[in-house]
């Protein structure tokens, strides 16, 4: 391998190990504070934050292996070479939220405060992970004339798929989506008194943003459900929908359970 190529390669799995780590300490330490504010064991706290860590990669990564099953047939250990990319959104939510609705009764933590808690450490995790996609050139967009875009090395996913092309940097896009929504909800935390509600507002903004952002990144052609002219429609956008409607649908159903019950009457004679 050539001596460039292989110093590229340590200095992208260095880099995503640090953004990783740095995700994680951030992510938790506004989790602890938020367990503060609303009165929650931190240690226990701590605890769900681990489970639901690990259940989310493994449920991106399972998710994206599914998809790719052909990729993996010749090489069974690849499947835990986190550090070439490969983990998809919607199966690390699906894992993380699967584990820590099973999990937080055990721990014998409020189920939805505590998926408040967590809330805005989700929205910034999405924000760190996406920089970590740019640093792997996964999950890359399509090309552009823009002086914004971006060549990646020829050793990256993006350089094997489009060469010296220069590319819309969706990843950052998607990055800065999910600022946005971590500024949103610690801006919001306080108001939001329905348990839950913040959780699933969280969902609903990151859903919403994917949908149109989606229309800056590369898919490959059996992720495309339909094509009208230059625009794309593709599985993840029509997930992207599902999930925006099923936390919306979330909201209200928590909404009107947390209503008060009509007034008793006067009692019978």
């Amino acid at each position: 391998m050539h001596p460039e190529i292989l110093r590229w390669g340590m200095l992208r799995i260095t880099s995503y190990g640090l953004l990783l780590a740095v995700a994680f300490l951030v992510g938790t330490w506004l989790a602890l504070r938020e367990a503060r504010r609303l009165r929650l064991d931190e240690d226990r706290l701590v605890s769900l934050v681990l489970v639901v860590l690990v259940a989310g990669v493994f449920g991106a990564r399972a998710l994206y292996v599914l998809e790719h099953i052909e990729d993996f047939r010749g090489s069974a250990l690849s499947v835990l070479a986190l550090w070439q990319g490969g983990l998809t959104l919607y199966g690390g939510i699906a894992g993380g939220i699967a584990a820590g609705v099973l999990a937080a009764p055990y721990l014998k933590l409020p189920r939805w405060t505590a998926a408040d808690a967590l809330a805005p450490s989700i929205a910034l995790g999405t924000a760190f992970g996406r920089v970590g996609c740019f640093l792997n050139g996964c999950c890359y967009g399509r090309p552009t004339s823009g002086p914004w875009g971006v060549v990646f090395p020829p050793d990256s996913f993006a350089g094997l798929a489009y060469g010296s092309q220069p590319l819309h940097p969706a990843q950052l896009y998607f990055s800065a989506a999910g600022l946005a929504v971590f500024l949103l909800a610690w801006a919001f935390r306080r108001r939001l008194r329905v348990p839950g509600t913040l959780f699933w507002g969280v969902i609903a903004l990151l859903a919403l943003v994917r949908i149109p952002l989606d229309l800056t990144r590369a898919y490959e052609e059996g992720a495309v459900i339909a094509v009208s002219g230059p625009v794309a429609i593709t599985e993840s956008q029509v997930t992207s929908l599902t999930v925006l409607l099923f936390s919306l649908l979330m909201i209200l159903r928590l909404r009107r359970r947390a209503r008060p019950g009509p007034a008793p009457g006067p009692a019978a004679p």
